[in-house]
């Protein structure tokens, strides 16, 4: 065949399963054991791969808690480039959370000389990923978030003030704007699953007046185009 069909798999990593996507179809997956080599369970799950010519297709991992880690870094005096921003993240992680694995930096969506929304991520998971694709002749597009997913959705302008979810059974993360500036990130473990009571729960925590909420849906199979779930009280909308 001339232009043979390509197909574009997604991985999900998250707190209870391992997943395999094409576009909007569930492939595979497996629980996530945590006292168990990640490597090792990412490896059974690509076992279940079908043959393909090596090289052909794509594949981007989306990656959330408690596999990366997110964190609201502020942007001291005295920091004028990005570098130094993203070395000062791993100190703090390192502080806030007593993480000293080498970490890979990435901010979303953030402003140079305003406080940061950093996702932090171990570089030996990174190279665990990139070989993982490697092994199986799949070309690697990229490492991305349900955040960096659901944010790309509003193109170069984030709302003022709002509240972004990535949530689960068991732990959710969620990062707050207001005045058009990051205000909060954090990682919960909440006791009750129902969504609604999430979102109440970390709105009140940040000390924020109701603010509308964007929720991303890590049950979604396509990569590109995560959903959102959006509650919005009326005396909040902007007129």
């Amino acid at each position: 065949m001339l232009f043979p069909f390509i197909n574009h798999w997604c991985c999900k990593l998250q707190q209870q399963h391992l997943q395999l996507w094409l576009g909007s179809e569930l492939h595979a997956q497996c629980s996530w054991q945590p006292d168990l080599p990640l490597p090792a369970q990412l490896e059974h799950l690509f076992s279940m791969l079908p043959a393909a010519p090596a090289w052909r297709d794509s594949l981007e991992f989306i990656i959330d808690a408690p596999h990366i880690n997110y964190l609201l870094v502020p942007w001291p005096q005295g920091i004028t480039r990005p570098r130094e921003l993203r070395q000062y993240a791993r100190l703090l992680l390192a502080e806030q959370q007593g993480e000293q694995a080498g970490m890979k930096v990435s901010f979303l969506r953030s402003s140079f000389g305003e406080d940061a929304f950093a996702a932090l991520l171990k570089k030996t998971l990174f190279a665990s990923l990139k070989q993982l694709a490697s092994q199986h002749r799949l070309r690697l597009t990229g490492c991305s978030t349900p955040f960096s997913n659901l944010l790309s959705r509003f193109g170069r302008t984030l709302p003022e003030n709002a509240l972004f979810a990535s949530t689960g059974g068991q732990e959710s993360s969620f990062a707050l704007r207001w005045q058009h500036r990051w205000h909060s990130v954090f990682t919960l473990r909440l006791p009750h699953g129902d969504r609604l009571q999430q979102l109440d729960t970390a709105n009140r925590l940040a000390g924020l007046p109701p603010l509308e909420r964007y929720v991303a849906d890590s049950g979604l199979g396509t990569p590109h185009a995560a959903a959102s779930t959006r509650e919005a009280p009326e005396n909040n909308r902007d007129d």
